[in-house]
């Protein structure tokens, strides 16, 4: 069986999801945040040194990183399923956005999760820091238009990493000015697999980690 090292209230909520989504059993084991820092555990460091989330083990072996994380878990489990098919443009689609999620648009939106508060607007790095994440966010926006999904006509796992990136952007408060991805997010919280996902593993909440 999958064990999922499951870090509350963190980006490890979309390995649950799909998980739900599948319909597969799974074993969690919870690693909770630092109540000061917010900060993983030394508990998680022990599984790999990275001390990642999301983290699973399989056949005796440790895997992070989650959109390598969701690829494996569709390409041995999935059965076809919550993926366009192959040599398709949906397939193309998918693939790009599975991978634009973690990497173009996590890659600007954690360094504003970070920031301080009280950093200067005006200063040249803050300014190029909000414009970077206004290109992404804007993308993803113009890309959802008159859709219900990111690849397609159909519900795919790259919807579930979209997800957590507009988390991302409603905890820093940009979700606002992009009404495509707020009508997106509302369509993922909606679903029974996302629900029974919090219920495991708990609400994903990154306002309060933002507001430490």
């Amino acid at each position: 069986m999958i064990t999922i090292h499951h870090l509350s209230n963190s980006h490890s909520h979309v390995v649950l999801w799909l998980m739900e989504e599948l319909g597969l059993p799974y074993e969690i084991v919870r690693h909770q945040r630092d109540p000061g820092t917010g900060r993983s555990p030394e508990s998680l460091r022990a599984v790999h040194r990275a001390a990642k989330s999301p983290t699973i083990e399989d056949h005796g072996a440790i895997m992070i990183e989650s959109t390598g994380i969701l690829l494996y878990l569709l390409d041995a489990y999935g059965e076809g399923r919550l993926r366009p098919p192959p040599n398709t443009v949906g397939a193309m689609q998918f693939f790009q956005w599975i991978t634009y999620m973690e990497g173009s648009t996590k890659g600007a939106l954690i360094p504003l999760f970070r920031r301080a508060r009280d950093a200067d607007p005006a200063s040249p790095a803050v300014v190029a820091q909000d414009a970077e994440v206004r290109k992404h966010l804007g993308l993803i926006d113009e890309a959802l238009a008159g859709k219900d999904y990111i690849a397609g006509d159909m519900f795919t796992a790259a919807d579930i990493q979209l997800t957590f990136e507009e988390e991302i952007a409603e905890a820093l408060g940009q979700l606002g000015s992009y009404a495509n991805m707020s009508k997106h997010l509302a369509r993922m919280r909606a679903r029974a697999a996302y629900k029974r996902a919090e219920e495991k593993g708990g609400p994903v909440a990154l306002g309060r980690i933002r507001a430490r």
